[in-house]
């Protein structure tokens, strides 16, 4: 257990003092939630800022994708470069250090998240609705990032492959989920735009969950329509930890054939 705490706070300090990175997983998001609320109707709702609110979600859960790098990065140079060999000459096996380093990883996601949760609310004015079903969000896409590193690292043998399929994973659910390009109308667009990947039920579930649910994306002409609301919140979550509990159990299953 000494152990374990130990490489963990070894990954946490070297995590945290590589500010190029902190900085582009902080900005980024945060200028793009500024960025697309330009180009959106500015309209606020008691004195929440209504596209900042529903942006927000969107990229924050985006990056949680991006940031399977840094946990990748480690592993790969700890268990698959010169570390390696000094690892395996210790008297403990190889998953007493990728455990902490995984736990790091999820720390850091979830860091980062709230940082960017933070910035938001005190400067763009953005509303969270529901902070259980937020943060229950955070945890479980987080959580599914951090796994999909896993898989990644145990089924690729070079770090620039890895890190490439990063970058498809992440770019490619953004897209499917209509938040960099606009996915016209169609039966599969609507699917995509409502349940079609972890980002969107994630990102729903939020919006859902609180009083900007009956604005946005809900408005017909000057009438206000009523949104799905928290029985949809709760289904999304539900919809997200079933996809989340099937990921981990891949994770473990393929770490024990990969004999880690």
């Amino acid at each position: 257990m000494n152990s374990f705490f130990l490489i963990l706070g070894y990954n946490l300090k070297r995590v945290f003092t590589d500010i190029w990175a902190i900085s582009l997983l902080l900005v980024i998001p945060l200028g793009l939630t500024v960025i697309n609320g330009l180009f959106d109707d500015p309209a606020s709702l008691n004195g929440y800022n209504v596209s900042a609110s529903m942006n927000m979600p969107a990229f924050l859960l985006g990056f949680q994708f991006f940031k399977m790098g840094i946990l990748l990065h480690y592993l790969y140079n700890d268990l698959r470069g010169d570390m390696r060999w000094r690892l395996r000459a210790t008297p403990h096996s190889l998953l007493s250090f990728i455990l902490p380093t995984f736990v790091a990883g999820w720390i850091i996601s979830l860091v980062l998240g709230l940082i960017i949760v933070l910035i938001s609310v005190v400067f763009l004015d953005v509303y969270l609705g529901n902070l259980f079903i937020f943060a229950a969000v955070l945890l479980l896409v987080s959580l599914m990032a951090n796994c999909l590193a896993m898989l990644l690292f145990l089924f690729t043998k070079k770090f620039s492959l890895a890190n490439t399929l990063v970058y498809v994973i992440s770019f490619g659910l953004m897209i499917l989920s209509g938040f960099m390009i606009p996915l016209g109308d169609s039966a599969i667009a609507d699917f995509l735009r409502e349940h079609g990947t972890p980002l969107v039920l994630g990102a729903r579930a939020i919006v859902y969950s609180g009083g900007l649910n009956d604005l946005p994306l809900f408005m017909d002409g000057s009438e206000i329509v009523t949104g799905p609301g928290i029985s949809q919140s709760l289904t999304n979550v539900g919809i997200l930890a079933a996809i989340t509990a099937v990921i981990v159990a891949a994770t473990i299953i393929a770490a024990k054939v990969r004999e880690i």
